[in-house]
């Protein structure tokens, strides 16, 4: 059969050492496309009709190839991870497009006997651009840094430069589809904004995070930006059922996710197997009714393809100099770790781009040293607190600066020890003195609320529901504790969640860190159903009191941690809210540890609105402390410590002295020490 109607086509699989493919959801897309933009078809038949005419004519003309030379822009949308790939990955994938569309690499000797002759040179090259839409130098490499390049979609092809004029390419760490590599747009499909080809870091040339093998992934997406379908027809399911691509010269195929040189399929007719339309991973070349294809599509006023070719674009874009013009750098920079005990070294790391520094210029207020000119200067802070940097980076056609707001947080001593208490009942509580909000996009973050508390009114969130992006990670890491002087410690809180729907899958992880942040352990992870409290709930979740769920984390092995930070990451799905509550850290206070029921040792009433009694037995003399802690651990009252005799043994306590929230009553009989929680009310 020959398709009538050109169609959203995206190329979405993953690699294993058989070579396995996923594909992607192009029937749902275009279905969607159509519904929302039904003036769509009439484009692609217009272009259609067009592609006709032109291969008609070209048949019957005998005049000189024109080389069609394409401005080509690289975004690579980065959160500073692996994607942020380098300048040579990306030059290495435009010389990969040249040898594929001028036929000119050293595998096309290896085309079988059959497709040889046909196997065209397209006369199609790329160039990265040398001037940015407002004639700025550019060297083609533009980098943007957002957490959009997580679970990227069309929202995530940020920058885009006009469509008209540049083929733009955004390259990203992970796709919304599972297993997608990359998608493209036919021509009349897509608006401006989002017309291209958008792509795994790890997709993009043969070298750095990317490999050989899966090199030829751009290549096969520029292929449907220039109107190419699959040799099987329009859907990304090879194997299913014979279609066609409404060239003349490929074989009408159920199409091939593995190579088989000699393979059979449909027509009794040896498949073109080594398409790089195809997915069978020995592409190797388009056939002469594929390039006459794309050749139609250059030459269409449909989505402005005719334009990018022109001599007054190439001036435009600045690929009319065989030579690029250098360009001036764009400052960026990364230091790490971004949480440091005082005195701890920072590395600071050049990342500036669009051209290559010659000169670094850095100033760090409250640093050790306060300047550098190194282009990896290591630097140490002395006094807690927020600190800037500034970079400035030159060259001979310019310079640029870039100031980084907060770029290090130094931790001192802890303020609190255990045990430890945090119920958020006050303002105050949160963050904390010492405690950090981490937003990267500086949107949704985690919030103090007090619409909800496991026991009492308030509590810390995250808003999944609205606001958050898919993949969007954000952080709460609480002000420091002293562990040292305890044993067999203990982390619990509480957590409350709602799935927006039976797909979605927020993420809540917990990590444990013992050098003020630097490193972090992972002890604690649930997502999904796992994670939540109150099942599905397709409103604004606000938990009630039934629906929270104590957790335990084990600190055992952090013993001697005398700056023990706990982290509460969330990974949006855009699912539903995450609530924390009553975060305690317990256990053995460097003493012999009693059971208080042993004592009979107990408070009441409890919680308390006026006095409460402490009660306690002693089955022989001794001498005894009683301490009230505050959820800090520090003391705020002492109300005994004398040698009592064996007997029953009662203390009051007047809760006109202590103001309304947590404490802890502390026994300590001999060296031997037992705890009860006291709420005043």
């Amino acid at each position: 059969m020959k398709l009538v109607v050109p169609v959203l086509i995206g190329l979405l699989f993953s690699f294993t050492a058989i070579a396995q493919y996923k594909h992607c959801y192009t029937t749902e897309v275009y279905n969607k496309l159509i519904q929302q933009h039904p003036e769509v078809l009439q484009v692609q038949a217009q272009l259609e009709a067009f592609t006709k005419q032109y291969t008609a004519n070209q048949k019957e003309s005998r005049t000189a190839s024109t080389i069609y030379i394409i401005p080509i822009v690289f975004h690579i949308i980065h959160n500073y991870g692996p994607e942020d790939i380098s300048d040579a990955q990306v030059l290495d994938e435009v010389r990969i497009l040249n040898l594929d569309y001028r036929n000119i690499d050293s595998d096309t000797g290896d085309v079988i006997p059959l497709y040889k002759p046909i196997a065209a040179d397209c006369d199609i090259e790329f160039r990265l651009a040398n001037k940015d839409p407002n004639g700025n130098c550019t060297n083609g490499i533009d980098r943007v840094v957002s957490p959009l390049t997580y679970n990227a979609d069309d929202n995530s092809k940020l920058d885009p430069w006009p469509a008209n004029k540049y083929l733009n390419v955004w390259v990203v760490s992970s796709l919304s589809e599972a297993g997608a590599a990359a998608y493209a747009y036919l021509p009349g499909t897509a608006p401006g904004n989002i017309d291209g080809v958008i792509v795994l870091h790890n997709y993009v040339g043969s070298i750095g995070t990317a490999n050989p093998i899966t090199s030829r992934t751009v290549t096969h997406e520029i292929g449907h930006f220039f109107n190419l379908y699959h040799p099987w027809g329009p859907t990304n399911s090879p194997g299913v059922s014979c279609g066609d691509d409404y060239v003349d010269d490929t074989p009408e195929t159920a199409g091939w996710d593995y190579c088989d040189l000699s393979g059979l399929d449909c027509i009794g007719t040896v498949d073109n197997v080594q398409n790089y339309m195809e997915y069978s991973f020995c592409s190797n070349m388009f056939t002469q009714g594929q390039k006459t294809r794309m050749l139609a599509a250059m030459n269409s006023f449909t989505s402005g393809r005719n334009n990018l070719w022109t001599t007054a674009n190439a001036i435009a874009t600045g690929i009319n100099n065989l030579v690029p013009n250098a360009c001036a750098p764009k400052a960026d920079f990364l230091n790490s770790p971004t949480l440091v005990c005082s005195e701890m070294p920072v590395q600071y790391s050049n990342l500036s781009w669009n051209g290559q520094p010659t000169s670094w210029n850095w100033n760090f207020p409250g640093g050790t040293p306060s300047t550098s000119t190194d282009s990896m200067p290591v630097v140490h802070y002395n006094t807690p607190g927020n600190y800037n940097a500034t970079l400035t980076v030159s060259n001979a056609s310019g310079s640029n600066s870039i100031t980084k707001n907060s770029s290090i947080y130094v931790s001192g001593s802890p303020e609190n020890s255990a045990p430890y208490y945090q119920s958020f009942e006050t303002a105050s509580s949160f963050p904390g003195s010492d405690g950090i909000v981490i937003s990267p996009d500086n949107g949704v973050a985690w919030v103090r609320t007090t619409n909800a508390g496991s026991s009492g009114t308030a509590s810390i969130m995250i808003r999944n529901y609205s606001g958050n992006s898919s993949g969007q990670i954000d952080s709460y890491v609480f002000p420091a504790v002293n562990i040292s002087h305890i044993t067999q410690s203990t982390l619990t809180f509480k957590v409350a969640n709602a799935q927006h729907n039976a797909n979605s899958a927020d993420r809540l992880r917990v990590y444990i860190s013992t050098n003020c942040g630097s490193s972090w352990y992972l002890k604690y992870s649930k997502s999904g159903a796992a994670l939540a409290t109150a099942g599905v709930v397709g409103s604004n979740f606000v938990p009630n009191s039934s629906q929270w769920r104590l957790e335990t984390i084990n600190l055992a092995t952090f013993t001697g941690t005398s700056n023990l930070r706990i982290k509460f990451e969330n990974t949006s799905d855009t699912g539903n809210n995450t609530y924390i509550d009553e975060v305690n850290i317990t256990g053995v206070v460097g003493l012999d540890e009693l059971n208080p029921a042993s004592l009979n040792f107990d408070i009441y009433p409890n919680p308390s609105h006026g006095e409460s009694t402490i009660n306690f037995d002693l089955l022989k003399e001794g001498n005894a402390q009683i301490h009230i802690l505050d959820i800090m651990g520090r003391e705020v009252n002492q109300l005994a410590d004398s040698r009592l005799n064996a007997g029953s043994h009662q203390f009051n306590i007047n809760n006109d002295n202590f103001a309304k929230g947590i404490y802890f009553v502390e026994l300590i009989v001999d060296g031997n020490r037992a705890v009860r929680k006291w709420m005043v009310e």
